[in-house]
């Protein structure tokens, strides 16, 4: 499986969590938006901070379930259905419960600070763990872990079908990739979109979040058809032009309709139609957009490639914690917005650099201490 890697999926994968540290340090000054410590501004001055929120909010977590589906098929490909979900235990389940009891409380503390908390972090475990869960922000960006969890079990006796019968799996990529059938899915996901998102608008809780489940699900089932077969990649290849026109003029149509929202209050009865009609449209002209890009510049390998594959989820777990934090602590300091942003990103992302290192050299001197006492034992 190594030789047909598809590298640009991977780059795709490390360049969404990349995106998370200033996605999620300009909710802070946006109305829209969960983040811990929310400073909104109503003026023109947020059309900044809009211009990174707006266009990534509406597709990049569809991004990163397609890139999921992909990246299911070669695992459950190369090591069967058993180390597959051992895998997806170790490395997707248990992740999700010790972020959620270790790092949320901390990353959590600082709304609480903020919002005139006075007791040390250790007292507000037992309140984060309380009714207060949900206005914490519960597991906060670890809602993906969640459901990638539930839609990989889900997803089992489906992938089991098709790995026990290619055939089956390779009459559903030839038909999407004839004429104009690859328009089927794109259509489907539009739909899902008009009909339930007015009554499921993204509470990231699974149970009341029937839109997003049906749309992260079938683009995570979608990736893994994609990844089978050459002929449909081709196939969605081919609608690069086209979706990149609709995805840049959608762009610029969501910072408009959610500044107008936040400076004149006008979304609710004309915008948010509008807003609903052409998500589905967007998400999907996204996707192939920057898949197309990915495959035409990135899809090969690189150190640096294989550094931030090896980082990335190091990244994703705690890149909430200095956000939080730096964003607390410069609230109330009479300094200029765009200087606090910058400020929150770039400490964000160095901290988060030091983590990891800190991590990965810790793990070196522990191995090569192991080895030697290894080597001590056989000796004797």
């Amino acid at each position: 499986m190594q030789e047909v890697r598809l590298y640009y999926i991977d780059w795709l994968r490390v360049l969404v969590i990349l995106s998370l540290i200033p996605y999620h340090a300009a909710l802070t000054y946006t109305e829209i938006g969960s983040t811990y410590i929310k400073t909104t501004i109503y003026d023109s001055r947020v059309l900044p901070f809009l211009a990174i929120k707006s266009p990534l909010a509406s597709f990049f977590m569809v991004l990163l379930f397609f890139v999921s589906g992909v990246a299911a098929y070669y695992s459950f490909h190369r090591r069967g259905r058993a180390v597959y979900i051992k895998e997806r235990i170790t490395k997707i389940g248990i992740p999700f419960l010790l972020g959620t009891v270790l790092l949320c409380p901390v990353q959590a503390y600082f709304k609480a600070r903020y919002e005139g908390y006075s007791g040390n972090i250790v007292h507000f475990a037992s309140e984060f763990f309380s009714a207060k869960f949900i206005h914490y922000l519960a597991y906060a960006h670890l809602w993906f872990l969640l459901y990638l969890f539930i839609f990989t079990f889900v997803s089992v006796p489906l992938f089991t079908k098709w790995a026990g019968d290619e055939t089956k799996l390779k009459k559903i990529s030839s038909y999407l990739s004839r004429g104009n059938k690859i328009l089927i899915p794109i259509f489907g996901l539009v739909w899902v979109e008009i009909l339930l998102r007015p009554f499921f608008f993204g509470q990231q809780n699974f149970v009341l979040d029937w839109a997003n489940n049906i749309v992260y699900f079938s683009v995570f089932i979608f990736g893994f058809i994609f990844a089978s077969d050459d002929r449909l990649q081709q196939r969605v290849f081919q609608l690069a032009g086209a979706s990149k026109i609709l995805f840049v003029i959608l762009m610029l149509l969501y910072i408009m309709i959610e500044y107008l929202h936040m400076t004149q209050g006008a979304m609710g009865k004309y915008l948010m139609p509008v807003w609903i009609l052409t998500k589905g449209i967007y998400e999907c002209a996204a996707v192939i957009f920057f898949v197309t890009l990915g495959k035409k510049f990135f899809d090969r390998a690189s150190p640096i490639l294989r550094y931030l594959n090896q980082a990335s989820f190091t990244y994703y777990l705690v890149h909430f914690i200095p956000i939080s934090f730096l964003s607390y602590y410069l609230a109330a300091k009479d300094i200029h917005i765009y200087v606090k942003y910058l400020i929150v990103v770039l400490f964000s992302y160095l901290f988060v650099w030091m983590v990891y290192e800190g991590i990965r050299r810790l793990k070196s001197v522990l191995a090569n201490s192991l080895g030697k006492q290894k080597q001590k034992y056989m000796k004797l």
